[in-house]
């Protein structure tokens, strides 16, 4: 097993608990190792599979290992999910495990919503209202960048891979624009407009003087900036920063951060507002023990552990089932009761205000696309427009060139 799950807490939790725990009922060793945020996880991936020696879990979103959905590399685990599925109903967003008609490759541990983060105190301060458009948002950053303080306006992060692709992904369709389409064929075609796309340069080109270096910014990054009190806005995933923030002692940055959609563009009224992705527990084939590694799942996600699970980091993740969320076990927790329940509110606040906005259910989501988003163009596109100061018509041109060759070389490899 390959897994980004590697705080502190969550290595005494492997250690102590989980795996044997899960030798002692099942009899079968747990051989597992830890890795980074972002690309560390999945270069380890490539060179585990290169050695022809996969891990039977990796812990990541279907669109961080497209390529494996597209050449058929993830085991089909819908029986393991029918058995959750009798415990704890269907899981929110399912779509999202279901990339090829009527099978399941993905094992749901906690949804991503990609959002608006801003801190309401500093908003209090300035007079500030929330952001509703692009316009209203660089203001807000220019008078948070203004202040006689060390925080700035926006967390801008324009690195080649990573965070910088989901944070397009959030823009593009805030612009009235997206990725992919049905076409007349029931074919997935290339949108990525022109107008759209050089829209969303030119907020970039606009945020970046009222961001911390940009190239510095990944998700690590950015939440540690966040925690230190030095970010007044940023995109980000769920409330992550909320408890980042308190667990860092910064208990004021933390009860005054909170959520809402991604502001629009100027004379455009979008269906949907941000992402929402789904991190899980994918099944590889070619390992050592594939059965074992689904029954690792039955009994992680089951229901003697599942909920323990989900508060394991209750702010980064939240839990894949409503009846979690509701069930007085996860309300109780200590975490959700500080501040009145402040962080509990949160949680609540994204999956039912939030993510009716940044569902997309009819987007087309296939192993072709999910293989196109593997190789991170996107982000790319951003590091030569922000960090190599790239003119955006070029960038545009350079983008549309390497999508449509990824794309069809993605369509020539399909193999599921």
């Amino acid at each position: 097993m390959l897994t980004d799950l590697s705080s502190d807490e969550w290595q005494e939790y492997w250690e102590n608990n989980l795996i044997p725990g899960y030798e002692e009922e099942y009899g079968l060793p747990v051989e597992h190792e830890y890795t980074g945020l972002d690309e560390v996880g999945r270069q380890r991936l490539a060179t585990l599979m290169q050695a022809q020696d996969p891990p039977g879990i990796f812990h990541a979103s279907l669109p961080e290992i497209g390529d494996l959905v597209n050449q058929g590399q993830l085991a089909d685990v819908d029986d393991v999910l029918e058995d959750l599925e009798d415990e704890w109903g269907e899981p929110v967003f399912k779509y999202l495990l279901e990339p090829i008609d009527d099978q399941i490759v993905n094992i749901p541990h906690g949804p991503y919503i990609g959002c608006l983060q801003y801190r309401e105190d500093l908003y209090d301060e300035l007079d500030l209202e929330v952001p509703e458009t692009w316009d209203d948002l660089l203001e807000n950053a220019q008078a948070i960048d203004e202040m006689d303080n060390d925080v700035r306006g926006f967390g801008l992060s324009a690195g080649p891979e990573g965070k910088p692709d989901a944070d397009f992904s959030c823009w593009l369709v805030n612009a009235g624009g997206d990725r992919f389409r049905w076409n007349s064929d029931d074919e997935v075609e290339l949108v990525y407009e022109e107008d759209d796309v050089l829209a969303v340069f030119e907020l970039l080109q606009e945020l970046e003087q009222y961001s911390p270096d940009p190239a510095s910014l990944d998700y690590g990054t950015t939440i540690e900036y966040w925690a230190s009190g030095r970010l007044g806005q940023c995109i980000m995933l769920n409330a992550w920063v909320c408890s980042a923030a308190y667990e860092a002692g910064a208990e004021e940055v933390a009860l005054n951060t909170k959520q809402e959609v991604v502001p629009h563009r100027e004379g455009v009224d979008p269906d949907v507002r941000g992402f929402v992705t789904m991190t899980g527990a994918p099944v590889l084939e070619g390992a050592t023990h594939t059965d074992g590694a689904k029954d690792f799942n039955r009994y992680m996600y089951g229901p003697d552990r599942h909920i323990e699970v989900s508060l394991m980091e209750p702010m980064r993740f939240l839990p894949p089932y409503e009846s979690i969320l509701e069930h007085e076990e996860y309300r109780s927790a200590d975490v959700f009761q500080i501040d009145d329940g402040y962080f509990l509110e949160r949680n609540e606040y994204l999956l039912q205000e939030i993510a009716p906005q940044v569902s997309d259910p009819e987007s087309p989501t296939t192993p072709e696309t999910l293989g196109l988003l593997s190789f991170d163009i996107d982000a790319q596109m951003i590091n030569r427009l922000i960090v190599e100061e790239e003119d955006p018509e070029d960038v545009y041109e350079w983008g549309m060139d390497e999508l449509e060759r990824r794309f069809e070389d993605v369509k020539a490899a399909a193999n599921y």
